[in-house]
């Protein structure tokens, strides 16, 4: 499919805080197998509070780990509860550094801007999503768990078996959130951050097609109660909130965000998310 990244070029100051970066990550083998390590920079102690006050101010409900030991606790034991199943596995390095699997496959973030991503990697993105929120999290009192950042470069895909899994574990949602505000926030996020990646057919098609396969097998009670609650987030932005819109549809201009917002409301106003099939 076409794709609409190439070209365009956001303003020095987003560039700026786009570029900021907590952690940093490098590959290490160990007893025959690879991991990513990932340890918090010398910097990240001033940033983090920079950025919790920016998410705070523009009403984005995730937080940056403050706590070394809280960050990397949270890191594990996501990628743990995640994919410890198929016998991945993560642990804390004597570096205070984390140490995670590498899953086989690659991120989505990359085929989608270049208009290659295909249907299959969508839906396996979504499915994957949908799995996750229903595995209970003990740090969430048992409560379904969730990601915080939900983004397409945050999905690996593994062709050979048709599968996505989830990385990247450096945020949570806020303390307190209940379980479908969050979930509600995470497939949010995982189409709002498609939206400047196509025009705007394909990328409603797109999306239809993510929401479909999300809520495959869902209740109509949830498929209801989580459209109101995407409903809540699909308005246009206000304040400095704007920023953080910018930054996350690759600075797709204001009137073609603006009316990709209001196409995908036209499209769930009134309707269950099955209303909204696959193309």
């Amino acid at each position: 499919g076409e794709s609409l990244i190439a070209g365009r070029r956001p303003p020095a100051t987003f560039r700026f805080i786009d570029a900021i970066r907590i952690n940093r990550l490098r590959q290490e083998e160990r007893d025959g197998r690879i991991y990513w390590v990932k340890q918090r920079r010398i910097s990240s102690r001033a940033i983090i509070p920079c950025a919790n006050a920016f998410f705070a101010f523009a009403q984005n409900p995730i937080v940056v780990w403050a706590s070394h030991h809280d960050w990397m606790r949270w890191e594990i034991d996501s990628f743990l509860l995640l994919h410890s199943g198929e016998g991945y596995t993560a642990f804390a390095g004597a570096d205070r550094s984390v140490w995670a699997g590498q899953l086989p496959g690659f991120a989505l973030e990359a085929p989608a801007k270049s208009g290659r991503i295909a249907p299959a990697m969508l839906a396996a993105a979504a499915r994957e999503l949908r799995r996750a929120h229903q595995l209970p999290c003990p740090a969430l009192n048992g409560e379904g768990w969730s990601h915080g950042d939900a983004h397409l470069d945050n999905f690996i895909y593994d062709p050979a078996a048709d599968r996505a899994r989830l990385i990247d574990f450096e945020v949570a949602h806020r303390s307190g959130m209940p379980a479908p505000d969050r979930h509600a926030d995470d497939l949010f996020v995982m189409i709002q951050g498609t939206m400047g990646y196509w025009p705007l057919e394909q990328w409603l098609a797109h999306a239809r097609l993510i929401l479909s396969a999300y809520f495959e097998n869902a209740p109509a009670i949830e498929r209801q109660q989580l459209t109101r609650l995407l409903l809540d987030r699909l308005a246009p932005p206000t304040g400095i909130s704007r920023v953080w819109w910018s930054i996350r549809t690759d600075y797709l201009p204001v009137s073609e965000r603006n009316a990709r917002i209001a196409a995908l409301r036209a499209g769930l106003n009134g309707h269950t998310f099955t209303a909204l099939s696959a193309p």
